[in-house]
């Protein structure tokens, strides 16, 4: 009887360290898989400026809104922008990407011909240094 006693408590011990070592294990790979969200967003215009991008995209009520976006972050290895050129007939768009719910990087896919209607420019005397001031990507949706 106390042989089998010994054996019960083990064995119930064995499955209590068991259940407590997948738990952690669960947490530990939540902590590394992250939770990333991505939105493709059309493009209505993108308006080329010295200090970035000015981009007029619609919200989800399709009135426009716009954001600008510094072009330092272009130029960064690792940087929060991207920029691919191509004349596929579904540029211009962007998408945004969010790392557990902040703001991570944008691509830009914008039409690689600079004639092309969804191309403006602003223009270079105006001072628009607060507007491209900022360090993270704020949409109207």
């Amino acid at each position: 009887m106390i042989f089998t006693m010994k054996r019960a408590v083990f064995f119930f011990l064995g499955v209590c360290l068991l259940f407590v070592g997948v738990s952690l294990s669960a947490q530990e790979s939540d902590a590394e898989n992250p939770q990333i969200q991505l939105l493709t967003i059309p493009i209505q215009k993108v308006y080329e400026h010295r200090l970035g991008f000015r981009v007029v995209y619609n919200r989800s009520d399709l009135y426009p809104a716009e954001v600008f976006i510094p072009g330092r972050w272009f130029t960064q290895a690792g940087g929060a922008g991207e920029v691919y050129f191509s004349a596929h007939p579904s540029v211009p768009y962007m998408t945004v990407i969010w790392v557990d719910g902040e703001f991570s990087h944008v691509r830009l896919y914008l039409h690689e011909r600079k004639e092309d209607r969804s191309w403006g420019a602003l223009p270079s005397d105006a001072d628009y240094r607060d507007d491209f001031a900022v360090e993270t990507l704020e949409l109207e949706l």
